[in-house]
C-alpha cells in the first residue's frame, strides 16, 4: 500500500488500483483528490473537510454525523459512521475508533465530534485527537501542531501506539524548523522511526 502525505491532515493511500483519500480540507492540493474512488472523513472543521470540493465530485464519503450534516445535499453518497464501526471503502477495510475532537480552550468544551480510522489494520489517522486504536498498525499518523496542539500528550500517544513507522500530520501551523524539532521528541527507538515526510511524498506501508 502507497501512502502520500498531502499539506496538513490529507493523506491519499494507493492499493490494488483503488484509491482512498482522507481528510481533504482547504489546504490539500488538487492533485490528491484526482481518481479518488472514495473518501474518509474525521470531522467537520475546513482543514479537513473542503466541502465545495467534495461537493464537486461524485465519490462515496464515510464520516461522522457532524461532518455528514454539512454534506447533506449528497444523499446517499455519504454513509454516517461511529466508534466501533467498521466497513468497506472502495476495497479498503476500515475500523473507526472515538467520538470527540481535542479540546481546544476548556470554556469551549468540546468543539465538535471526530473520529479516527484505521485502514486495513495498517495506517492509522486520528484526525484532531489523541484517540488511540486497540491493536498494533504499522503507520500511525501523529498531530504535530495546531491551536489544541500539546506535546506532552502527543509523546504519550505515539509511544502507546508504537506504530513501526510514526508519520506527522496537521503540520501547516509549523514552520519547516519546527517540524524537524518533532523528530527530536516522537523519534521511536531502534527501528520505528518518526518520518518527516513533505508533502507530495510517498511512503510505503508493509
Amino acid at each position: 500500500m502507497k501512502l502520500t502525505k498531502y499539506t496538513h491532515a490529507c493523506v491519499r493511500l494507493e492499493k490494488d488500483g483503488k484509491v482512498l483519500l482522507v481528510d481533504p480540507g482547504n489546504f490539500t492540493e488538487d492533485e490528491a483528490f484526482a481518481g479518488a474512488d472514495a473518501i474518509l472523513v474525521t470531522h467537520e472543521h475546513a482543514d479537513h473537510l473542503d466541502v465545495e470540493r467534495v461537493k464537486g465530485l461524485d465519490t462515496p464519503i464515510w464520516t461522522n454525523a457532524g461532518a455528514a450534516s454539512q454534506l447533506g445535499a449528497l444523499g446517499d453518497r455519504v454513509s454516517v459512521v461511529a466508534d466501533g464501526d467498521a466497513f468497506e471503502a472502495a476495497g479498503f477495510a476500515v475500523r473507526v475508533y472515538g467520538r470527540d475532537h481535542a479540546v481546544i480552550l476548556p470554556e469551549l468544551g468540546v468543539p465538535c465530534q471526530n473520529v479516527g480510522y484505521l485502514i486495513e489494520d495498517a495506517v492509522y489517522h486520528p484526525g484532531d485527537s489523541f484517540t488511540r486504536p486497540d491493536r498494533e498498525v504499522h503507520t500511525s499518523l501523529v498531530p504535530i501542531g495546531g491551536p489544541w496542539f500539546s506535546l506532552p500528550p502527543a509523546v504519550e500517544y505515539a509511544r502507546a501506539v508504537a506504530a513501526r513507522q510514526t508519520l506527522g500530520i496537521h503540520e501547516a501551523p509549523l514552520s519547516a524548523i519546527g517540524q524537524g524539532m518533532m523528530k527530536r521528541f516522537l523519534d521511536g527507538q531502534g527501528d520505528r522511526p518518526f518520518v518527516l515526510v513533505t508533502p507530495g511524498a510517498s511512503v510505503e506501508v508493509n
